[in-house]
């Protein structure tokens, strides 16, 4: 198509309904799309178009938009995009999924980070006991009638495993690159995906339009941190889709948990033990340098994933349940409603050279089949470690903690304040 017809043709372009932005303290505007890709910066002009495109409602020439941009904006706006500027920012804002078309089914060239990496797929794939617990739940669930929604797909191994339990259908929804190994690996496996039994929208759930009458919602929108793939906002969202009362969802609930470790072995030991509690030695200018950098360094609302075998810790208190949450179905949104908010005590069990608090979660998939995200425990997966938030204090037994938690508004990062006799020992 040349580029006249180009400006020509009309476009019927929507902003996703995933798209999130954010004013930072410098000023500036950035966006996400997703939980599981980074933030971007908005430029002024990016944000006129994208009001003017919010708040039209009719389809519109692409050689209409300068003349719109200067009538709503001109005044408010310097340096508004000109007709080529145009074209080239629709162009990248489809292509970032900013913009959504019906008519576009998969274009996200700039969605290759995040869960769309092929290690990081195949991360989760190797993880076998994660694997069979989904493989074990679905053949509790799915039948010769059942219509199943996989939700954040990877790599297609849940639709690939209820195609093969010969569901009746399967549609599958994954935002990211890694929607393009799916076909190809069903197809290997000589599974059914023509389009009576298998449908893939490469699109952010949220910008999805659902006909099928769906009975099955399987997903698995996990990281490290349990809330950051946005497990709750993302399945509300998928079951406003839905009348039907009927729907099942595997999995089944969440649970967090904090607990305090005692590291004995470990590379970031010595990192951790030297937060706690410097050496100091007179004379030595090395340790001067390291408590003045102590001093100096933003080491404040730390907290990161790390990586435990069972060798490298002792538990030092029982586990603290920080909250729960049923996720069939998954729960209506209230700012009244959060089941992950409180303050609770945690007791020192034993002595401890290297204390950190961890925050660790399990998934029920069914009542009976859970996996946890910590290596001690008899469902654990190995793909999962848990967030690490480092203290900085020692502890002794019988010292007694106070851990303040709240789930954030865009439930996406659990909050955590720990106390010691009310000193803030630590924080994320």
């Amino acid at each position: 198509m040349s580029k006249q017809s180009a400006k020509q043709k009309k476009i019927n372009l929507k902003v996703a309904k995933g798209l999130r932005l954010r004013i930072a303290e410098d000023g500036n505007i950035y966006g996400s799309i997703s939980s599981s890709s980074g933030e971007f910066f908005i430029a002024p002009e990016v944000l006129t178009l994208l009001t003017l495109l919010a708040n039209c409602k009719n389809s519109l020439l692409v050689n209409d938009l300068p003349k719109l941009l200067k009538q709503n904006y001109q005044g408010l706006q310097a340096n508004l995009p000109t007709n080529e500027e145009c074209e080239q920012l629709l162009s990248d804002l489809l292509g970032a999924g900013v913009l959504v078309s019906d008519e576009v089914q998969s274009v996200k060239h700039m969605q290759n980070d995040g869960f769309g990496d092929p290690w990081a797929q195949w991360t989760m794939l190797a993880d076998t006991p994660r694997c069979d617990a989904y493989y074990k739940a679905l053949s509790k669930k799915v039948t010769e009638k059942t219509i199943v929604l996989d939700v954040g797909s990877g790599s297609g191994l849940l639709s690939a495993i209820s195609l093969h339990l010969k569901a009746k259908k399967v549609v599958a929804i994954e935002e990211t690159n890694a929607a393009k190994y799916i076909q190809p690996i069903l197809q290997n496996l000589r599974l059914d995906i023509s389009k009576n039994r298998f449908i893939l929208h490469n699109k952010n759930s949220f910008d999805v339009t659902l006909s099928e009458d769906i009975s099955l919602i399987v997903s698995e929108l996990f990281g490290n941190d349990p809330f950051q793939e946005g497990i709750l906002p993302t399945l509300r969202e998928t079951a406003q889709k839905f009348s039907n009362q009927n729907i099942n969802y595997i999995p089944e609930k969440l649970t967090v948990f904090a607990q305090i470790i005692d590291l004995k072995q470990h590379a970031a030991k010595n990192r951790i033990q030297s937060f706690q509690s410097l050496k100091k030695e007179e004379n030595n200018f090395l340790s001067q340098f390291f408590q003045s950098a102590l001093n100096a360094l933003d080491l404040d609302e730390i907290s990161f994933s790390l990586p435990l075998t069972s060798n490298d810790f002792t538990t030092i208190s029982q586990p603290v349940e920080l909250g729960l949450s049923a996720l069939n179905p998954p729960p209506v949104y209230s700012k009244k409603f959060n089941p992950f908010h409180g303050r609770k005590e945690i007791h020192i069990e034993k002595d401890s050279s290297t204390s950190i608090c961890i925050i660790w979660f399990r998934v029920h998939l069914l009542k009976d089949i859970s996996i946890s995200s910590l290596i001690t425990e008899s469902d654990a997966c190995d793909h999962w470690s848990p967030i690490v938030i480092p203290l900085k204090k020692s502890l002794q037994k019988n010292d007694k903690l106070e851990i303040e938690y709240e789930l954030n508004d865009l439930e996406n990062f659990l909050n955590c304040k720990i106390y010691k006799k009310k000193e803030l020992i630590g924080s994320r």
